[in-house]
């Protein structure tokens, strides 16, 4: 959700070491509905100096519902999308700045947690397959402060204010950072915590740099990257559908599905599709669940960052826009 005005985006860039330290301040020492209530007004502001990202949302969300970008239904479900995303950061700020035992009563409870526990005893690692949806920071943490050795695949921040306190706050609360480059190196870090019978977490539903592939999602197809795939066929570990949606009450509930069955003999294209589409049809009931907690702001569907692409990601003629 960055502009891609360098002048707006060196001035965001520069000042990011003080505006979101203050950030962590106030989440550190005010009250928690409070935070929310601020959230909401600034993101209402933000988003009428950037209406993009919410025309974005609203297309988004009118093929998830079937219905007009203009319906009432789509246009509300935008909005609470819009303050549920801020409300998400503040929880990870409050979650991460506090003891363990004040944190936790931001979370009703957790499914699954024994799949985790029963996936490690396999041996070969266990990859938590996440996605943009609810607070997956949260999962992050939480995992630490329960002792289970956990690593988590991001995209770095382009805001180095944002990026400094989000790796010292990870730091803080035992969270290991797998960076992702455009080498091979996270792959091998990765895989090497893999190897050693630990956990990753890795976002499955954002096709970063247009190398996915297409499968049917909510009756059109979209791009799915291809690496988190690639990496539980090649570690055998097992792979665990995870998610952390947000509830009525202002808390959240971790939820960790059953092992995704991984193909990994014959054709090893045809297994590897067969695997997303696994993937992303489970996906799919959560987004259908939680259409406002799926944070996407850009359209989903026809990305215009992947214009000039093909599907493997080979670069046609035309220039591809850079996604803002």
């Amino acid at each position: 959700m960055a502009t891609q005005n360098p002048v707006a985006r060196a001035i965001a860039s520069a000042t990011s070491r003080l505006w979101f330290p203050a950030a962590l301040l106030a989440s550190r020492n005010l009250p928690r509905p409070l935070m929310h209530r601020g959230g909401r007004a600034l993101a209402a502001v933000y988003y009428r100096l950037r209406p993009k990202y919410l025309r974005a949302a609203r297309r988004n969300l009118a093929v998830i519902l079937g219905e007009s970008e203009d319906a009432p239904e789509v246009r509300r479900l935008a909005s609470e999308m819009v303050a549920s995303h801020f409300r998400a950061w503040v929880d990870f700020m409050h979650f991460a700045t506090r003891p363990p035992g004040d944190a936790a009563r931001l979370v009703e409870g957790v499914v699954g947690y024994s799949r985790i526990v029963e996936g490690r005893l396999a041996g070969k690692g266990v990859l938590l397959l996440t996605a943009h949806l609810g607070n997956w920071e949260v999962g992050g943490l939480m995992l630490a402060q329960v002792k289970q050795p956990i690593h988590v695949v991001l995209v770095p921040d382009i805001f180095p204010g944002v990026e400094r306190e989000r790796r010292r706050l990870h730091a803080r609360c035992g969270v290991t950072e797998i960076r992702v480059d455009h080498s091979f190196v996270p792959t091998l870090s990765v895989l090497r915590a893999l190897g050693e019978n630990e956990i990753v977490a890795m976002q499955g539903d954002r096709d970063f740099d247009n190398t996915g592939i297409a499968v049917p999602f909510f009756g059109r197809e979209a791009f799915f990257p291809r690496g988190p795939l690639r990496v539980a066929m090649a570690s055998g570990a097992v792979v665990l559908p995870a998610f952390i949606v947000g509830l009525p009450d202002g808390r959240y509930r971790a939820i960790v599905e059953e092992p995704l069955p991984i193909v990994a003999d014959g054709d090893r294209d045809a297994a590897l599709r067969r695997n997303l589409l696994t993937y992303v049809q489970r996906l799919e009931r959560y987004v259908r669940q939680y259409p406002e907690q799926w944070y996407c702001f850009y359209p989903f569907w026809d990305d215009p960052s992947r214009r000039g692409r093909t599907e493997t990601g080979g670069r046609r003629t035309e220039d591809a826009p850079v996604r803002g």
